[in-house]
């Protein structure tokens, strides 16, 4: 729902109330595309990385600024979370 809500706000996509994941969806879709507008990078390989990199990205994201092996936020995500994302990224 916060993802459909952020849709509506921000993006100013219809709130589909029977269905708040196509809002969702949509809020999703008007964001890559105006990430495509600015000359964003869509993915790793446009930014050059490997998969090698995953390693060094992980340490760096859960244990820099004294961080214990997590980050929280929204969700608290462990290494493993991590590593899955910045794969999902390649």
């Amino acid at each position: 729902m916060r993802f459909a809500q952020a849709a509506v706000r921000v993006w100013g996509c219809q709130m589909d109330f029977s269905h708040p994941e196509v809002t969702a969806r949509e809020g999703i879709e008007r964001l890559r595309a105006f990430f495509t507008s600015i000359g964003m990078p869509k993915n790793f390989e446009e930014l050059g990385a490997k998969e090698a990199d995953i390693p060094k990205l992980v340490q760096t994201l859960c244990y820099g600024d004294g961080r214990q092996g997590s980050i929280s936020g929204f969700v608290t995500l462990n290494e493993k979370d991590c590593e899955n994302i910045y794969r999902l990224m390649l």
